[in-house]
């Protein structure tokens, strides 16, 4: 029960960085208006709720396998 809470709650969290990526997508793609200059870079904070959408994403999967994700790499290095 715990964890289908949490699940919700990640899915809810993915759901608003969707949200915000989109918001900021189309603010990014608005012309500039010489007399009000842009405050707020939208395509670097894309670039930030895009990692943190991924980061949420591999908690979502670790929550429905049960497992955590794990990087591949080779032993012995």
């Amino acid at each position: 029960m715990t964890s289908e809470i949490e699940l919700a709650i990640t899915l809810a969290i993915m759901i608003a960085e969707a949200g915000l990526i989109a918001f900021c997508y189309y603010r990014a793609k608005q012309p500039p208006d010489p007399l009000k200059p842009r405050i707020i870079n939208y395509g670097l904070v894309m670039v930030f709720l895009g990692l943190i959408f991924l980061a949420t994403l591999a908690h979502a999967v670790s929550l429905i396998t049960g497992t955590q994700v794990k990087p591949r790499r080779k032993r012995g290095m």
